[in-house]
């Protein structure tokens, strides 16, 4: 292997464990000059005494090579594991809280983002399902991207704070950014570039057959924008499209301040810009106008709270990373309908339509089974069974066979352009470079039910070690508002929402022709 001059023994162990898998804190060298090789040694001195052919010897266990026990023997539960013990809880069902992630050095930023990520199930199925290359054809992407996988695997597997060391190597050695330190420790970071870091670097590596990648399928969207010049309305519109994978919610200014989600979308959406106008051969306003036209699985929404704010020589200030503490509605629930351009919104018309039905007809059985009471339903269906059918079976067999028969036909899932809101990550602070990052997920929605067992929608917080369950109303209540408003309070930094489908039947189709044959004469007969 090549070591570029100047490289520390830290990156030198990092370069050695992507070849040979044995990771840093189990590798020692034999074979250097002047006894083992220390963390604090200077790596270019130590390969400046290297005589030509000399043989440096590395020992460690390559990771899965680890030494197994052979036999199975029974333990008490205080001996178990937190492994084993998060699997036995799993397998009684047993409602336990996620573990946490340590801070390894002002890394809440990267906790945060990665507790939020791995609770994505189409992004870690992805994960879990790539394969790293061989050691002549991995990069650091692939490095990333499958020790992230063995995170997912291990808040997964265990009821303790996990402790990523490799993770956040690999995460520094792509970004050096991250990595940089000040008065002897590391910096903080923006939650925001980490997201998108990671993102890029696990699209570089799960990659699809069809030449694509499984990150722009679960999170990418496509904005069509018309560019207008408001100088010359003789200068004909362009339209453009472009792909994004982040939603910006604009905050306003503070004569024209921004206070809800939506307000803060629109704004993202219309914008005035300078640039030059070929009609006019020279600089000139442009009114640009965005809509979207396609809905990713998952929409992530980043709130702008952070900006610069230039020097002041009156007041002795210089430049400095600010924090906007406005707050900003949002609910549990986003609807994108009015963000889409008007053709994804007759897309769109047929599952709003099909929601609305569903949500009437749920509306009509809870007023229905008031009204009859629940407890004589459920007597009269158990006084039934052997005996004649009755009506409500009789109703019961109908819908059975139009079930089937809506199954046989087929089904169509499609879009609402409603979105739920599923994780967050919120920040604590007045700047960037300061301050405190937690995460959030949604555990369960509430019961909506006759029982009415959990009344709120119960969210966990992920503040590095430590997990807590939350009820909705107590994180957007007076003592917390994730919505902003208090500066030295968590608010929301980032917003992913899941998108909201619904199942409707496939129009036009009669029950086993789905794949008959028209003839000519049928194909062009109209319609009836």
């Amino acid at each position: 292997m090549e070591v570029e001059a100047g490289s520390t023994v830290e990156v030198f162990k990092t370069q050695v464990w992507t070849i040979t898998s044995v990771p840093v804190d189990r590798q020692k060298y034999i074979g250097f000059p002047g006894g083992m090789l220390k963390d604090s040694d200077d790596l270019d001195a130590k390969v400046a005494k290297l005589k030509a052919g000399a043989k440096i010897t590395l020992l460690g266990t390559a990771e899965g090579g680890e030494l197994k026990a052979s036999t199975e023997k029974v333990v008490f539960e205080e001996d178990l594991s937190p492994e084993e013990k998060a699997k036995i809880l799993k397998e009684r069902k047993v409602e336990i809280l996620p573990a946490g992630i340590k801070n390894l050095g002002n890394t809440c930023y990267m906790n945060s983002t990665v507790q939020c990520l791995c609770k994505i199930k189409e992004l870690t199925d992805s994960v879990n399902a790539y394969t790293i290359p061989g050691a002549d054809e991995r990069d650091i992407d692939g490095v990333l991207t499958n020790q992230f996988r063995q995170v997912v695997n291990q808040l997964a597997g265990t009821t303790e704070t996990i402790t990523p060391v490799q993770f956040v190597m690999a995460l520094r050695a792509k970004f050096p950014r991250f990595a940089e330190m000040q008065n002897g420790g590391y910096m903080q970071q923006d939650a925001d570039e980490c997201m998108r870091g990671l993102l890029g670097s696990f699209a570089n590596a799960l990659k699809t057959p069809s030449g694509g990648n499984r990150i722009d399928d679960i999170f990418s969207f496509t904005l069509k924008s018309k560019m207008k010049c408001l100088e010359c309305d003789e200068e004909a519109p362009s339209v453009s499209e472009e792909s994004s994978r982040v939603m910006i919610c604009h905050l306003g200014t503070p004569t024209e301040p921004v206070s809800h989600l939506y307000q803060g979308i629109a704004l993202s959406l219309k914008e005035h810009i300078e640039k030059n106008s070929p009609s006019l051969g020279r600089n000139a306003q442009y009114e640009k106008v965005s809509a979207l036209s396609s809905l990713p699985p998952y929409m992530i929404v980043q709130f702008a709270r952070f900006g610069f704010k230039g020097a002041n020589d009156w007041a002795g200030t210089g430049a400095s990373k600010v924090k906007l503490t406005r707050n900003i509605k949002f609910s549990p629930t986003f609807d994108l309908y009015d963000c889409a351009t008007d053709e994804l919104k007759k897309e769109l018309s047929a599952g709003r339509l099909k929601v609305k039905e569903q949500d009437d007809a749920r509306m009509e059985e809870d007023k229905r089974r008031l009204l009859a009471g629940e407890a004589e339903l459920l007597e009269k269906g158990k006084s039934g069974m052997g005996a004649s059918s009755s009506s409500a079976d009789v109703d019961m067999k109908d819908e059975d066979v139009d079930m089937k028969a809506a199954s046989a036909v087929g089904l169509e899932t499609v879009d609402t352009g409603y979105y739920e809101l599923v994780g967050i990550v919120s920040h604590k602070g007045r700047t960037a470079d300061g301050g405190h990052y937690v995460g959030w997920t949604r555990l369960c929605k509430a019961d909506t039910g006759k029982d009415k067992q959990v009344k709120d929608d119960q969210w966990i917080c992920y503040d590095d070690e430590t997990t807590s369950q939350w009820n909705w109303k107590d994180i957007t209540g007076v003592s917390m508002d994730l919505m902003g408003g208090k500066p030295d309070t968590q608010i929301a930094y980032i917003n992913i929402y899941k998108k909201v489908t619904v199942t409707i039947d496939l129009p036009g189709v009669a029950l086993g022709e789905g794949d008959k044959e028209m003839t000519p004469a049928e194909a062009s007969a109209p319609a009836a």
